[in-house]
């Protein structure tokens, strides 16, 4: 009879995997022109490196780059699927709401990064990520043998393969990764990948593991901190993938490559269409293994998924300009949460407190404060609190 059952659950989750990812596609889709960035059409794929109001300079192999120093901190965002976006790749600026309904303001997400002496980059691979279906762009970041192959949209909407790669997406990240930091001697790499780009920032630092064991690659170019933002693997065996689904070999080379290697990882969920990257037993086992924290971004409409999913990534580099949120913990006797004197997960987070966070069985909920105070309705981070709440790691 208990097998019998869970086989039963088993396959209620596997169609409710599949309802929920041809949902994902539609709502996706329905949304794929509402993007806010700023049109860049002169950038091709590759690292592009930030300076002050937007400015930027790609970074071409030999050349020196008027934004990045290779001795200061690193950190290097990596986008996801855009559909429909292949014109228009994400930068720095973000539009906030205001409260009041009046015009929105909009602050340089990398400026308080840049002021405080980091390289900022972002590694495009929009030219590839622009696919009407999620697993294409995703099949892209593994190989370059799907059907799709390493074709690209061009403005006009139509794809081409003439000239493209013969390597996947994660292959040519390594390769600029590699030319850009070839004289690194800063004292930090973090790695921040939102959606489908947290795949692209877990290849990129496995590679490097497998690099660095050649000798090929040297210690100190190992990412020191990564943040999966809102991270999405689709529910779907791979058949470059020995049918596992990329999920699975994800949270895999996670715990076995980079956990051991003492890299801090950050685990920030923001909307329901990541949803379906929790049922796993895995996903609750890597949970348990690193910072997990649950995002509620109030300033987004509930039935506005794609703001709450962009919040993800917008939010962190947000964070790094102001305190860390506040952590409590929440009381049933007397209905209110007891602040504890820590804090929240967030950019901000020292490296020293991610580590402690670390192993610890619980995880951040993004709530209500002590006396009711409530930052969720506003993306800075200086009033919000973190409600510190055990795992659920049992069956």
């Amino acid at each position: 009879m208990k097998t019998t059952r869970k086989k039963s659950k088993r396959s209620i989750l596997a169609v409710l995997v599949l309802l929920f990812s041809i949902s994902l596609v539609a709502f996706f889709l329905q949304n794929q022109n509402k993007s806010k960035t700023v049109p860049r059409r002169d950038l091709d794929y590759g690292l592009v490196w930030f300076g002050e109001n937007g400015r930027f300079q790609k970074a071409v192999s030999g050349q020196p780059n008027d934004y990045f120093n290779p001795s200061q901190p690193t950190i290097i965002f990596v986008h996801g699927w855009l559909p429909d976006q292949v014109t228009i790749p994400p930068n720095f600026l973000f539009n906030i709401p205001a409260a009041d309904g009046s015009r929105d303001s909009q602050v340089d997400l990398a400026a308080n990064w840049i002021e405080a002496g980091w390289n900022v980059g972002i590694f495009y691979w929009h030219p590839f990520a622009d696919e009407d279906l999620v697993w294409v762009a995703e099949d892209k970041i593994w190989t370059a043998d799907t059907e799709a192959a390493m074709r690209t949209r061009h403005a006009d909407g139509s794809f081409h393969t003439e000239g493209t790669p013969t390597i996947s997406a994660s292959e040519l990240f390594y390769q600029a990764y590699l030319d850009a930091m070839a004289d690194y001697s800063g004292s930090e790499i973090r790695l921040a990948g939102h959606s489908l780009g947290n795949q692209m920032a877990v290849r990129l630092a496995v590679q490097l593991v497998a690099g660095i064991e050649a000798g090929d690659v040297p210690e100190n170019l190992l990412p020191t901190r990564l943040a999966l933002l809102d991270p999405f693997w689709s529910p779907l065996p791979k058949s470059y993938l020995d049918g596992q689904e990329t999920g699975t070999v994800i949270r895999q080379e996670i715990q076995e490559e980079l956990l051991p290697r003492g890299v801090l990882v950050e685990w920030y969920r923001s909307s329901l269409l990541t949803e379906t990257t929790l049922l796993s037993e895995d996903a609750q086992a890597l949970q348990d293994k690193v910072v997990y924290a649950e995002l509620a971004p109030e300033f987004c409409s509930s039935l506005d998924q794609t703001c709450r999913h962009d919040a993800a990534w917008q939010l962190y580099f947000l964070s790094y300009g102001s305190p860390a949120p506040r952590e409590c913990v929440p009381d049933e006797a007397s209905s209110t949460c007891i602040p504890t004197g820590g804090y929240g997960p967030t950019a901000v987070t020292t490296n020293q407190q991610i580590a402690e966070m670390m192993h610890q069985s619980v995880y951040w909920f993004h709530g209500v404060g002590p006396e009711g105070e409530d930052g969720r309705s506003t993306p800075q981070t200086d009033d919000d609190w973190y409600h510190r709440l055990p795992l659920n790691t049992g069956e």
